[in-house]
């Protein structure tokens, strides 16, 4: 067993130091980040918790041969999660190396577990419902009651707790088997009171600004040696100037220009941390991404992410 309890000053470090998660973290809001990553790992459940001061989309698959749940703990604005906003009783769910997209505002606190597929898939057809099922197989997101949150919360935290204080080595596989059941039966007890979440008009609204949003992500990286303008965006997703900046707003809280630049400076980042200075200097991984002009390049990165190109780590 794995556990570990760290802090990060950059994203992706960050995300790569989940196991068993392909992802990358793109920093959205200005400044050095700080973030704090709690975890416990075993061969057949995970449970982590992490907090990141800055606005950050996270984007990637979930483990596979996992089902895996996660809630928001933050105040302030809530994260948006496969084009549905994650609310105070809201449970997302991840199936099995699921793709997902994740908008997480800056102050989000994550809490995450996951189990394996085959062992829950088999208790839970002995103890849920068709309908209950029906849920857990197909829905992003379910409903649970502030009651069954909290009494999920008061069984599997103070677990964590104690495992985070203990070396991995210290727990046996009987101590392992014990708290993989500890999480098993959690799951169950959760999902046995699990509700549908009601669609409501504004939940539709941010479904299609997270499609557009998601889609002009995609549409700026595959176009790095010659970004796309607003309006080139505009024109491919057949929408208005006006449509595009409310989506943005609504998803990131930011314009698509401050959007686009930031996911592509993220780009040069971790192209800097993977390679040797000897290999590519600065400037030719800047344009790689479409930033020409050094200084106004080194400006913005500096902005950003509170140093300069530079500064950043290099592969030895």
């Amino acid at each position: 067993m794995f556990s570990k309890d760290c802090s990060f000053t950059d994203p992706q470090q960050h995300a790569s130091s989940i196991l068993g998660w392909n992802q990358i973290y793109d920093q959205l809001s200005r400044g050095g980040l700080k973030s704090e990553l709690q975890q416990v790992s075993a061969d057949r459940f995970q449970i982590f918790r992490e907090v990141l001061d800055k606005s950050v989309v996270q984007h990637g698959s979930a483990p596979k041969g996992r089902l895996c749940i996660a809630m928001s703990l933050g105040a302030g604005r809530a994260p948006v999660v496969q084009g549905r906003e994650v609310g105070a009783h809201s449970v997302v769910l991840l199936r099995d190396g699921e793709e997902f997209l994740l908008h997480a505002p800056a102050g989000t606190c994550l809490f995450a577990a996951n189990v394996d597929t085959v062992r829950f898939a088999k208790l839970a057809a002995l103890e849920l419902s068709t309908e209950q099922l029906s849920l857990l197989q197909t829905m992003p997101q379910v409903g649970i009651s502030d009651r069954i949150l909290q009494r999920f919360q008061q069984r599997i935290h103070p677990v964590f707790k104690c495992l985070l204080d203990r070396s991995g080595d210290d727990i046996n596989v009987a101590s392992e088997k014990m708290l993989e059941d500890t999480l098993l039966d959690a799951f169950l007890d959760l999902f046995s009171n699990a509700k549908e979440e009601e669609r409501r008009g504004r939940q539709g609204n941010i479904a299609v600004s997270s499609y557009l949003v998601k889609r002009s992500q995609e549409l700026a990286l595959s176009s790095s040696e010659t970004p796309l303008t607003i309006l080139d965006l505009c024109e491919q997703l057949r929408v208005s100037r006006r449509t595009l900046q409310k989506s943005f707003q609504v998803i990131a809280g930011i314009r698509p220009v401050e959007y686009l630049r930031s996911v592509r400076l993220n780009a040069v980042r971790r192209r800097l941390n993977s390679t040797l200075a000897s290999q590519y200097n600065v400037g030719e991984i800047a344009a790689e991404m479409g930033f020409y002009h050094l200084s106004h390049f080194a400006g913005s990165y500096r902005e950003l992410f509170g140093e300069y190109p530079s500064q950043t780590q290099r592969a030895h």
